[in-house]
């Protein structure tokens, strides 16, 4: 049955620490900006209202929980141990002198069983909002990674799974490809029917949702990835997705910033990324929605020889291209690989040239996205891109390593995507109210950092 505290109940009890609890803490900060009232709006429908025992406040279970996060608490257990103990703690969960602490099985179960995981969600979203209003969040630029977060699985504990997916040719690059080759009187590639083919994948027998990441560790181990979009102004967080550690985080890219745009009303006019989202059909999807990405280079193992590779070409003209020997490299063919192949005007001509190493004649090939590539260089060398280049370290590298080294996100604390994500969110929203309650400080001694165009 519901049963939250009462105003006065509560400041009755907080009567008893006026002048032992610090008034300085994170938490006490936190108590004065949060809007309890909405909180308690979102729990009630879990619970019935004259049916069954009254139940603790759920509001002092969601408390708990921010002290865990707030303090970087390894478990529940080891928070409400610290609890016990600590008056400024009691004060924030309006617990008497006398009052025993909830068990960590019940804050457990109130994570876990008893309350939607979209809720924690919608809290997050009620503090973004909370901070548009306000006006800290600027729809200038803004930015965007991927981090690491271990799985609580062992990675020695895995299986082999054989999963069919269904393969289908990008009708976009088969136009290009056609467009190219009819040009040139050449017969068109027929499109190709989706094809199921079957994928061995590794898996963890103690959390199947962790995928395999072999960034740290040669040999393999289990994680999840949070894919992380910041405002570049204050460093505020405006979305944090969790998904296996094999997703690449420019295949969500585009659908995170239309769950952003949901959120707040805008997209940005440019966005700055790190060198895994050196990805044209990424490029072309951003230049649609009229946002200028600013990527960082990102250097691809080729066996080429250094005097003669693949960026050492110059175009002279229309689908003509001049080797560093001088050797013109005309139209041969399109590939359904999705490149354009260029080959010696002359048959032969690459013969002698050191960097052949006697295997015929070079084959210059380039990618149907090529002018979307040549876009993300001009815009990486031109004066904004590096200016921004070192906006990304100190924006979106900082949050994750505040995350990691303050709120204890290195570790997965949960098994699954859906729990997972309820620590993400839960640490997103803290590092947003700091900053937030840091922002409206100053305001108090006439310095107004709020966006102004």
């Amino acid at each position: 049955m519901y049963r939250p505290f009462s105003k006065s109940e509560l400041k009755e009890k907080r009567k008893e620490y006026e002048k032992l609890y610090d008034k300085r803490h994170l938490l006490v900060q936190m108590d004065k900006t949060m809007d309890w009232n909405y909180v308690y709006s979102l729990l009630q429908p879990f619970y019935s209202k004259d049916k069954g025992r009254p139940s603790l406040d759920p509001l002092m279970l969601v408390k708990i929980l921010i002290i865990q996060y707030v303090e970087g608490f390894r478990s529940v257990r080891f928070t409400c141990k610290q609890i016990e103990q600590h008056i400024t703690y009691r004060w924030f969960l309006g617990l008497s002198m006398s009052d025993s602490v909830p068990c960590h099985s019940s804050v457990s179960k109130f994570l876990r069983h008893r309350v939607d995981p979209k809720v924690w969600e919608t809290l997050f979203e009620y503090v973004l909002l909370q901070i548009k209003k306000e006006g800290f969040l600027s729809p200038e630029t803004w930015a965007a990674d991927e981090t690491e977060l271990k799985a609580n699985a062992n990675k020695r504990k895995r299986v082999k799974v054989i999963r069919k997916e269904i393969e289908t040719e990008d009708e976009h690059v088969l136009q290009l490809l056609n467009k190219k080759r009819l040009q040139y009187g050449k017969k068109p590639l027929a499109p190709k029917p989706p094809k199921e083919v079957k994928k061995e994948v590794i898996c963890s027998t103690t959390d199947p949702d962790a995928g395999l990441s072999v960034k740290h560790d040669p040999r393999g181990l289990f994680a999840f990835h949070d894919h992380r979009i910041v405002d570049t102004l204050h460093n505020f967080i405006l979305d944090a997705h969790v998904t296996s550690a094999n997703v690449p985080g420019h295949r969500v890219l585009m659908e995170r910033i239309d769950r952003v745009r949901q959120r707040i009303g805008y997209t940005p006019k440019e966005i700055v990324l790190d060198a895994g989202y050196y990805n044209a059909r990424l490029g072309r999807a951003l230049e649609e929605k009229k946002i200028d990405a600013y990527v960082s280079y990102r250097r691809f193992h080729r066996k080429e020889h250094p005097k003669c590779r693949s960026s050492r070409f110059r175009l002279v003209k229309e689908d003509v291209y001049v080797c560093p020997c001088g050797v013109e490299f005309i139209y041969s063919t399109s590939t359904r690989a999705g490149y354009h192949e260029y080959k010696p005007r002359v048959k032969g001509s690459c013969a002698g040239c050191p960097a052949a190493n006697d295997k015929g004649d070079r084959v210059l090939r380039v990618s149907v996205h090529q002018e979307y590539y040549q876009k993300l260089k001009e815009r990486r060398l031109s004066k904004r891109g590096k200016v921004l280049r070192l906006v990304r370290p100190a924006t979106i590298e900082r949050s994750f390593a505040e995350s990691k080294e303050l709120h204890g996100l290195r570790f997965a604390r949960y098994r699954g995507v859906p729990y997972v994500q309820i620590q993400v969110w839960i640490t997103a929203m803290i590092q947003n109210l700091k900053k937030w309650i840091k922002l409206r400080s100053l305001q108090l001694h006439g310095i107004d950092l709020s966006y102004h165009k």
